[in-house]
């Protein structure tokens, strides 16, 4: 049997025509068949394998996203006017797609199962523009809307297990699973070892980039041949600019399209991402792909991705001395670099692979639809 699904996320997807993006969505055609909605940078309907997608404009709006709510059902009654049998509704998160999957689910008769890809409750999400009104309303509103999505769904996906443990109450009687969420690393490869310590991401805080920045401080002058780039968009530049004080080994690289990761990637000798929060972190399954040493935070869902001291290093979030520590030991240490690198490759064609993702979606899929 071909499950039939609607996958409902929140977008804007980014290149929706080319390979990286449409690669996900053809290799679940294999197992799959139905509907994606989303929203992209037009208004557009094409097919992708076994897949409708289903796109609509929108910005960065309140307007928007209810112009994105109202997309989803008109095209869920279309749906089921037409007679199609859907067996399952996936919806991205537990915020404005779980909200959107329970309409849409409820509509076409099927089953509802939410993926939860952040880590919404914790304290860290909220450390940049803390003050900022929006940013008060959604750390007071998103675990409410939560709890309500939670109570209503059929089946969770979770990054780590205990991901959503304030919600324990509402989920006892659920199907939860917890596996890493598909990443494409087809690109992803080790192309050259410069001399480069890489961060990639935003927002500066949450991410602990200014804890990075003074690590890699302190051990500067020690190795006046290496550098650190701060890869990403930061709205705050003066932040950023504030934190790395003109030193010569750190620079800020602006942030880059997809497409050109696998290079940056390809090309550092050791790949950072010291968050406080983090519910998986994608740039270390794809570093992890590229054969390259990872140190990461140890919080959240980060050490389900780095086996400490197997295939990289966890260290204690927001502890300067820690990561200065294994910061040196990888700099110092070119045969330790290779040898964690080459353990993270093995790892991603196994555990991290696209057959290993659809193996965990295909058990999650029929354990929902064969519950009553």
């Amino acid at each position: 049997m071909c499950i039939s699904i609607i996958i409902i996320t929140p977008g804007p997807a980014y290149q929706a025509h080319s390979e990286s993006y449409q690669n996900q969505f053809k290799y679940l055609s294999k197992y799959f068949k139905g509907y994606i909605f989303t929203s992209s940078s037009k208004t557009e309907e094409m097919t992708i394998g076994r897949f409708k997608f289903k796109s609509i404009k929108t910005k960065h709006t309140i307007i928007s996203k209810l112009m994105y709510f109202i997309f989803c059902i008109k095209n869920a009654i279309s749906i089921s006017r037409r007679g199609e049998k859907i067996d399952l509704v996936s919806t991205y998160d537990p915020l404005t797609t779980g909200v959107v999957g329970i309409i849409v689910s409820y509509i076409v008769k099927a089953k509802l199962i939410t993926e939860v890809n952040g880590v919404y409750t914790s304290s860290a999400e909220w450390l940049d523009d803390a003050d900022k009104l929006s940013i008060r309303i959604k750390k007071y509103i998103y675990p409410k809307i939560m709890r309500y999505v939670l109570k209503r769904t059929d089946g969770i996906r979770l990054l780590f297990k205990n991901q959503i443990d304030p919600f324990k109450d509402v989920i006892d009687n659920k199907i939860v699973k917890s596996f890493p969420c598909y990443v494409a690393t087809e690109q992803f490869n080790n192309i050259m070892e410069k001399t480069e310590i890489l961060f990639a991401g935003f927002p500066f805080k949450r991410k602990g980039v200014d804890v990075l920045i003074a690590a890699f401080k302190r051990i500067s002058p020690k190795y006046p041949d290496w550098k650190l780039k701060i890869l990403g968009w930061f709205p705050n530049i003066n932040e950023l600019d504030s934190a790395i004080a003109g030193h010569p080994q750190i620079y800020h690289h602006k942030p880059v399209h997809a497409s050109e990761m696998p290079k940056h990637i390809g090309s550092c000798a050791i790949l950072v991402l010291p968050s406080l929060s983090e519910a998986m972190g994608r740039v270390l399954v794809e570093a992890m792909a590229a054969g390259k040493p990872r140190i990461g935070s140890n919080v959240d869902g980060i050490p389900t991705v780095i086996n400490d001291g197997i295939d990289g290093y966890l260290v204690e979030p927001g502890n300067v001395d820690d990561l200065t520590n294994k910061l040196e030991i990888l700099i110092s240490n070119q045969k330790l670099r290779h040898e964690l690198g080459r353990n993270a490759e093995k790892r991603a064609k196994t555990e991290f692979s696209k057959e290993m993702y659809c193996h965990n979606l295909l058990s999650l899929y029929h354990e929902v639809l064969e519950t009553q």
